[in-house]
């Protein structure tokens, strides 16, 4: 109606995980709304007006993370170490964004690339986020563009970068690419134990060494996947080793070769400077048989 002014009050949600999928939040538990003079107004006409309130989310709504492992926290405090609140070198940059405070959001992992076709010194910051589901976030899209860390998280990003980044650095915030992988083996076991037992304990232990994510642009080694099967007790020996890329509806849909990128030696693929690896579902994605 003309002449009106509406205000909107709304609650930010306190608990460990505030992401929500797009599409996903579309219910109003107790709507607030008050009326000049309510005791004048139709009774029914204002039930129906209380009632008419809706709400959906178009955009996924991200920014929050699991807590980091172990591993993960050694890693970031070591390169927070060195910074002294400004911004010069990627690891500056990049531990800079992971201790962005989590009122403003998180960023799941993050890579710099200095912007060669720049004739400034541009820098080129490829960050993902954590959807509602524990895993990296995406959207529907061709070529796994859509790693979608939304516009107001990357924005957040930007703005915190501003108070310690070089005068003389531009930056630009891009979405990082996934490549969803899934791994296969083989191993021979030594025939005093239990064969079942051996092949559970071997995708237990790969599923902790891939529970980690790597970095953005990190390349993938296939000889770790031979190193941890090779520790697990029991193992003879590790006969082969398949990794093969993952793609349709519920898998980022990026066109990758494996093979064209893999090492001269078979030992490791290269990966691309935006692209990040993720074992999306271990329990489905890490299979093994005993020969």
């Amino acid at each position: 109606p003309a002449n009106t002014q509406m205000v909107v009050v709304f609650k930010t949600n306190t608990r460990d995980d505030v992401n929500v999928s797009s599409g996903k939040l579309t219910k109003v538990s107790r709507p607030i709304l008050e009326f000049k003079d309510v005791t004048s107004l139709n009774t029914t006409t204002v039930k129906t007006v209380r009632s008419s309130v809706e709400v959906n989310n178009e955009e996924a709504i991200v920014g929050d993370v699991t807590f980091p492992t172990s591993e993960e926290l050694k890693r970031r405090i070591y390169d927070n170490f060195a910074t002294q609140n400004r911004a010069v070198t990627k690891l500056d940059y990049i531990s800079t964004i992971y201790s962005m405070p989590p009122m403003f959001g998180a960023i799941k992992r993050a890579m710099l690339v200095r912007d060669d076709d720049s004739f400034k010194r541009n820098l080129n910051i490829f960050v993902i986020a954590e959807g509602a589901d524990g895993k990296l976030a995406r959207a529907n899209g061709a070529d796994g563009k859509l790693a979608q860390a939304n516009t107001t998280l990357k924005r957040n990003v930007k703005t915190w970068l501003n108070k310690n980044r070089m005068i003389n650095d531009t930056i630009d915030i891009l979405n990082a690419r996934i490549l969803n992988v899934s791994i296969d083996f083989s191993i021979v076991a030594d025939s005093e134990t239990n064969k079942f037992d051996i092949l559970a304990s071997c995708i237990t232990k790969l599923q902790e060494r891939f529970s980690v994510l790597p970095d953005i642009g990190e390349a993938f080694y296939i000889t770790d996947i031979y190193k941890v099967l090779n520790e697990v007790d029991g193992v003879v020996d590790t006969k082969n080793v398949s990794v093969k890329q993952k793609t349709g509806a519920r898998y980022a849909d990026l066109g990758f070769n494996i093979r064209e990128n893999m090492s001269a030696d078979g030992r490791y693929f290269v990966i691309p400077e935006d692209v990040i690896v993720e074992i999306k579902y271990p329990l489905e994605d890490i299979k093994g048989v005993i020969l």
